[in-house]
């Protein structure tokens, strides 16, 4: 009989232990945050990024495609409103007009200054540089950080005819020469994104890829062609059109509303 009394009290009290347990971890939890109504952190975002373009309207007449390195520094907030600074290198090694037509020879060759054969490589240059807002959609039920990307870009855009001589120096191009033939174009643009954007919780797989779009308005800024031996001075539409992947270094700065998980010690 005592050894069953014992026993009942014991169970009892083990029971009574899990039952007080139970209640302090109930109370400790009423101070976390709900992990699913949890903000994301605000902080900056360096991105590095990889394009291929294909030019349209006026940009259309002297190139053929480029490819683009880029970057950009923002700053996200935590409802997913990013404000940066974004710029753009772009280049390539063919164009679609020979615009040194009028200084080859029979062969196709150029005439350097000591009278031998020379060439020369054409391609293209130009750069982007602006402002940019931008807006994550998430498409996880669970996690803020992770789906499409609209973003719109306004700034500064320049490109030009690159000539590399492949021999010795062509008098025809020499100096302030070479501006007649460069096709030097600057002007204003507009740049739309959408994509897809990843930022791990763990901050180690953070990645991105999607359409942009430019529109350029522009001039000639050398306002006559040597080639062609006419002014140009028309207003331009030089349209970009291409797909762009890129890698994200994320600096979060984190706060009690956006803390995932608070520790008691």
């Amino acid at each position: 009989m005592k050894t069953t009394l014992t026993f009942i009290l014991s169970v009892l009290l083990l029971f009574q232990c899990f039952e007080n347990k139970a209640q302090t971890k109930d109370i400790f939890n009423e101070n976390l945050p709900n992990k699913d109504n949890t903000k994301p952190p605000s902080g900056i975002i360096i991105d590095f990024s990889y394009g291929v373009q294909l030019p349209f309207a006026d940009m259309n007449e002297n190139f053929v495609y480029n490819f683009s390195l880029g970057g950009k520094l923002q700053y996200i907030f935590s409802n997913n409103l990013s404000l940066g600074l974004v710029g753009d290198y772009q280049f390539a090694d063919e164009v679609k007009q020979d615009i040194l037509s009028n200084l080859r020879e029979e062969e196709g060759f150029l005439i350097d200054r000591f009278g031998q054969l020379s060439d020369v490589q054409l391609g293209q240059r130009g750069f982007f540089l602006g402002a940019s807002v931008a807006y994550l959609i998430p498409v996880l039920k669970n996690y803020k950080r992770s789906g499409i990307e609209v973003r719109f870009e306004g700034g500064y855009v320049q490109h030009w005819i690159r000539m590399e001589v492949l021999g010795g120096e062509v008098f025809g191009l020499s100096g302030d020469y070479s501006k007649g033939y460069d096709r030097m174009t600057t002007g204003l643009a507009l740049r739309q994104y959408i994509g897809y954007r990843h930022l791990d919780k763990n901050r180690l797989l953070n990645f991105f890829g999607g359409f942009d779009f430019m529109q350029a308005f522009t001039k000639n800024r050398r306002g006559f062609n040597f080639d062609t031996m006419q002014e140009d001075t028309k207003n331009r539409l030089d349209i970009l059109i291409g797909f762009r992947v890129g890698v994200t270094l994320p600096i979060y700065i984190y706060t009690p509303e956006t803390q995932e998980d608070i520790r008691f010690y």
